[in-house]
């Protein structure tokens, strides 16, 4: 948790360490979503997917300057539980501008921690950013992975406490936004790609490899109101097992967001 609260600041600072740089956009919101994990195409599992629905209070935010841009958002999660019950997301990311070239310096951290476990990302790498337009951009990065996970059932579940590298990620984030009807909507995709893992996180995920990502269709009904469905997929990530007792190759869920926007 200290690791994780240490690099948000340093992503925060980064936007007012040059003293010459020109800040050019800016954007953040607070939301409340409902992860409906029984809604999917290809659910949890018939037994516990159900219980893995839950409300989620976050926020998140981003901006733009003249050396690179920065996004962020924290989560807590089973907001709708007691205190006991609920969890911490947070990430972090930034692309540190190369000159005009489209190349960027690419960092970004992710943790996330619950009463029994605890998983902490760190990917350092290159990114592009140059390709964009008016209502679109695909900007996508790759990295050296590093990782701290720690659980308190690794041993009657045969999981097993992870630190230090765990291969490579690469992926992307896109937008591309239009008007229909009168109104304004827009398409969003993050997703990632964890491959070369190591061997006890390869055996505590079901692979070597692994995808995480999501597609939000929003609804921007006002300059201050969102409302999003989000299709969340997975594949051999966030240590769901399959109702036969083995590791789950593909899953989903439905997302369902209300959001205001700042």
């Amino acid at each position: 948790m200290r690791k994780s609260l240490l690099a948000l600041g340093v992503v925060a600072a980064a936007a007012s360490v040059p003293a010459s740089a020109e800040y050019l956009y800016g954007f953040g919101g607070v939301y409340l979503d409902h992860q409906s994990w029984d809604h999917g195409f290809s659910p949890v599992n018939d037994n516990v997917g159900d219980q893995r629905n839950q409300f989620v209070l976050g926020l998140e935010g981003g901006a733009g300057f003249t050396w690179g841009e920065i996004y962020g958002f924290y989560d807590r999660e089973s907001v709708e539980k007691n205190s006991s019950e609920q969890k911490n997301s947070m990430k972090g990311s930034a692309h540190v501008y190369l000159g005009d070239s489209g190349v960027s310096l690419y960092g970004q951290f992710y943790h996330h921690d619950n009463p029994g476990q605890s998983e902490t990302n760190r990917v350092l790498g290159v990114g592009y950013t140059a390709l964009q337009g008016d209502n679109w951009f695909f900007k996508p990065w790759v990295g050296v992975h590093d990782i701290t996970s720690w659980d308190s059932y690794s041993a009657q579940d045969g999981y097993e406490n992870v630190n230090g590298n765990n291969g490579y990620m690469a992926g992307w984030t896109a937008r591309y936004g239009f008007n229909a009807f009168g109104q304004n909507f827009s398409f969003v995709n993050w997703n990632e790609i964890e491959f070369d893992r190591n061997d006890e996180y390869a055996h505590n995920q079901g692979g070597k490899t692994g995808l995480n990502g999501a597609l939000l269709f929003n609804w921007h009904a006002t300059e201050n109101v969102t409302a999003a469905i989000q299709y969340r997929y997975f594949q051999n990530k966030l240590g769901v097992w399959g109702s036969s007792g083995n590791q789950q190759h593909y899953g989903d869920a439905i997302i369902y967001r209300m959001q205001y926007n700042f």
